[in-house]
């Protein structure tokens, strides 16, 4: 027994964010920007607090599940950067709910929602959860040095969400590390403690484009064919490819290297840039309401983030 999705949602900001934005205090363009990522545009937290945005994405899941909250055994949730250190994402959307179940928040970068399914996927075998509410919430825009055009222009902010219930529609997950401290990186408050002798690093997300480039092509390939042979599958027997949504480069050099039909794979980037962990979550719900998904579809959700993490799951479609 593992889990099939019962229900999606997600949540956005009101402002958007277009390039030709960016390029009023920027040295950049729509052009020079659409041609290296394929992003027009993304969503940005001004006056909202993302918990808000957490919370209303998971409301939306569950009415789409036709659920009531008091169903809900277990609430994960996927962020690097909730709206407080404690109390955690997860137990701030409980209390929204007026539930009193387990709740924690994971942090695997860009592939967290991956690691939460498979973990609820542990939870649901083994007996202790029968309805799992998966979140992911992410801020990157409070991340971000809004002077490095390399960075800033990539990332959006959002939150996604789903209901997770006991039976059959999980086929396969495969989740796996490569160690790497400097490729991706997000430094931590130092703090003002008067015995602390550690050098404050920038405050702002660093990362090493050529390096998580080339991780990222071999990654998602190697995660598709892994996934699909632990599932007994062919990459062609996919009917849904949902990529994270770091650059459109990165998707297509992929596709092309392990032969993956484009015709396949969705989309959201241009609209919503990259939104870490969260980015997965809202393709999933953008397309499950547009009615793209039909029951038995077989989907593949692959991700890599910092970490540097990748991973891959694929679900059979049981929504109407």
């Amino acid at each position: 027994m593992s889990f099939y999705i019962a229900g999606t949602g997600s949540a956005l900001p009101e402002k958007v964010v277009t390039n030709d934005d960016l390029a009023q205090f920027l040295d950049t363009s729509d052009e020079w920007i659409v041609t290296r990522t394929g992003i027009r545009q993304r969503h940005v937290l001004t006056g909202e607090r993302l918990t808000d945005l957490a919370v209303e994405s998971a409301k939306i899941a569950l009415r789409d599940a036709g659920a009531d909250p008091s169903e809900i055994d277990l609430i994960l949730c996927a962020t690097m950067r909730a709206d407080t250190v404690t109390p955690s994402l997860a137990c701030a959307v409980g209390e929204a709910l007026g539930t009193t179940v387990p709740a924690f928040d994971l942090n695997a970068a860009c592939v967290g929602v991956l690691y939460c399914m498979e973990i609820a996927d542990a939870f649901i075998s083994c007996g202790k959860a029968k309805a799992v509410l998966v979140v992911s919430a992410e801020a990157m825009s409070k991340l971000l040095d809004w002077t490095d055009r390399s960075t800033c222009v990539l990332f959006g902010d959002g939150a996604g969400a789903m209901l997770l219930r006991a039976g059959e529609g999980r086929l396969a997950g495969e989740l796996s590390t490569r160690p790497d401290t400097r490729a991706i990186r997000m430094p931590n408050i130092e703090g003002n403690s008067p015995y602390n002798r550690t050098e404050q690093e920038k405050l702002a997300l660093q990362m090493d484009g050529g390096e998580v480039y080339k991780f990222a092509v071999n990654a998602m390939g190697r995660n598709i064919e892994q996934v699909c042979a632990q599932a007994g599958l062919t990459p062609a027997d996919i009917d849904w490819y949902l990529p994270h949504q770091a650059n459109v480069r990165i998707i297509d050099a992929s596709l092309k290297k392990f032969r993956i039909d484009k015709s396949k794979v969705l989309l959201n980037i241009a609209d919503c840039g990259n939104m870490s962990a969260t980015s997965v979550m809202v393709l999933l719900d953008q397309y499950a309401k547009k009615g793209t998904f039909h029951s038995g579809d077989k989907l593949l959700l692959v991700a890599f983030g910092g970490g540097l993490t990748s991973g891959a799951v694929i679900i059979e479609w049981k929504k109407n």
